[in-house]
């Protein structure tokens, strides 16, 4: 079987979906008194932690991973191995499955090896006809970000006990990033589970270190996390419980982690200083656009978004350079394109393409008949620190007449559910740069959770089939060819290149999580230390 094991682009098929994910985003996202000691363990004699606590931001609304989103993996990566695992420099190593690729030419075909002696938590073995039955149940959803990430895929065989075959509609060569931990289509419930699947809605069947201890759950507030007695790896089981614990407020999150509630956490990037000042490690490797989505760019609910002209003009009259260092503590995090340095799209010289003109910004506004500026209606959240970012670009705004009416949700589940309204033309984002196939399936494609308008642009999608069909060789100068028309249209107002940042306190490893390339860390890797 020949493999490709690094290429990472996504080509979703245009059906409808109606659906509240959160796509690629990757959000920045209860026991008190836990520990990270060590004490003897299991079946294997290896020493492994008591307890750790990790914080997060956002509630999942669902523990089911056929119908959940990237954004709530910090939750669903303790009882869910994936089939791959993309590892801190952005390549890929075996997860439940030891041997994947394409087979054939041109990625319309796709085989995967399963691990042998691996089980789920109920006892269930995992082989080729139970990752069939779940990904053939994954795909058919309606809700959810997997279905999305696997459209391409026309029929799964079990062509073996341990094999699986997939057979593409259309090229797409990004299943092996979609089936690691980041996007989590490679997450396998038990087919057991599969048969009834509102219990997947709260409570786990995966193949992964852990298991949900309902008992001790509390939904929305702390999730319970204890041993899989039928764990394919003791030495992985790194701690004999694992609580996530939802902490909506930054600073209560740190707050947490000095006073030894939490051991580590989904950081915030407007923190990272105080908490580095606060005694805490901090990991944070740059992953994230912050900005405003420009959402309805078809003019229905704001006519003004409707012009090209409009759409410079917003994002030349924000200072990038003054918010990311004001807000993020960094100007070097100032970002203008859909891409970061390292990634196959980026391209230094759109880093100019929008600098802080409000006389240009005035004029442009001028020539599209809006001399006097306009109200924009724009959806918020305190969470991510997405309220401080819309703040800052109102402010800014204010300087050429537009005027920032601002609708801040306190939930994730609300925001979440409010931007793909159509009620609202413009809100904050947060959206994990990976590539222009990742940026597609979320923020691009017209049934995205970031395109809830359902814009399409012809060109644009003469320039993603182009890509989705390029050699590896040829792909990169594609995507900077899309990155740039991106940037030209002013789809968006990029502003920071935010940091997916991680706390760790002492006594309890890093993740591991190097590059731009990254993706989101295998958070079960995080272990006890001497």
């Amino acid at each position: 079987m020949s493999r490709l094991m690094g290429t990472s682009r996504t080509s979703p098929s245009r059906r409808r979906r109606s659906t509240i994910v959160v796509g690629t985003l990757v959000v920045l996202t209860a026991a008190a008194g836990c520990t990270s000691s060590k004490s003897s363990g299991g079946d294997s004699g290896s020493s492994v932690g008591d307890a750790l606590t990790f914080g997060t931001a956002a509630a999942p609304p669902t523990l089911n991973p056929a119908t959940g989103d990237p954004s709530y993996t910090s939750t669903l990566q303790w009882a869910y191995d994936p089939l791959v695992v993309m590892k801190g420099d952005g390549t890929f190593a075996p997860g439940l499955a030891t041997k994947w690729g394409y087979v054939g030419k041109g990625n319309m075909a796709y085989e995967l090896t399963l691990r042998d002696g691996v089980k789920f938590s109920d006892g269930t073995p995992l082989n080729a006809a139970a990752v069939k039955t779940f990904l053939d149940y994954e795909r058919t959803q309606k809700a959810g970000s997997p279905a999305i990430l696997l459209s391409a895929v026309s029929s799964i065989d079990a062509t073996g006990p341990m094999t699986v075959h997939f057979t593409l509609s259309r090229p797409d060569p990004n299943l092996t990033f979609n089936f690691a931990q980041a996007f989590a289509a490679g997450y396998i419930a038990s087919p057991k589970a599969v048969a009834d699947p509102k219990t997947l809605e709260t409570t786990t069947a995966g193949a992964g270190p852990y298991m949900l201890d309902t008992g001790k759950t509390v939904a929305g507030d702390h999730y319970t996390f204890v041993q899989n007695p039928n764990y394919w790896n003791k030495g992985r089981q790194q701690w004999k419980t694992v609580t996530v614990r939802i902490i909506t407020n930054p600073s209560s999150m740190i707050q947490s982690m000095q006073a030894g509630q939490i051991q580590a956490a989904v950081g915030d990037a407007t923190t990272l200083q105080a908490a580095r000042n606060a005694g805490i490690t901090v990991t944070a490797p740059p992953q994230a656009l912050f900005g405003l989505n420009l959402m309805d760019r078809g003019g229905k609910v704001a006519k003004p978004l409707a012009d090209v002209r409009v759409r410079q003009a917003l994002n030349l009259a924000v200072d990038r350079t003054a918010i990311a260092k004001a807000l993020f503590g960094s100007a070097d995090l100032a970002l203008s394109q859909y891409a970061l340095e390292g990634q196959p799209a980026y391209d230094k010289k759109l880093s100019d393409a929008y600098p802080h003109d409000v006389a240009k910004a005035k004029q442009l506004l001028s020539e599209a008949g809006y001399a006097n500026g306009f109200t924009l209606k724009v959806l918020s959240s305190p969470l991510f620190s997405f309220d401080k970012l819309i703040q800052a670009i109102g402010g800014q705004l204010k300087d050429i007449g537009v005027t920032l009416q601002v609708d801040s949700k306190a939930t994730a589940n609300d925001y979440f559910t409010s931007m793909v309204s159509g009620k609202y033309p413009a809100a904050a984002i947060g959206y994990g740069l990976a590539n222009m196939g990742s940026l597609y399936a979320g923020f691009v494609f017209p049934q995205g959770p970031f395109n809830p308008f359902h814009f399409a642009d012809p060109q644009l999608d003469k320039l993603y089939a182009q890509y989705f069909s390029a050699s590896e060789a040829d792909s990169p100068g594609i995507q900077q060819q899309i990155n740039k028309y991106l940037v030209d249209q002013g789809w968006t107002v990029p502003v920071v290149g935010s940091p997916l940042s991680y706390y760790t306190a002492k006594g309890v490893s890093t993740p591991d999580a190097t590059t731009a390339n990254a993706g989101v860390p295998w958070l079960t890797d995080l272990a006890p230390t001497s």
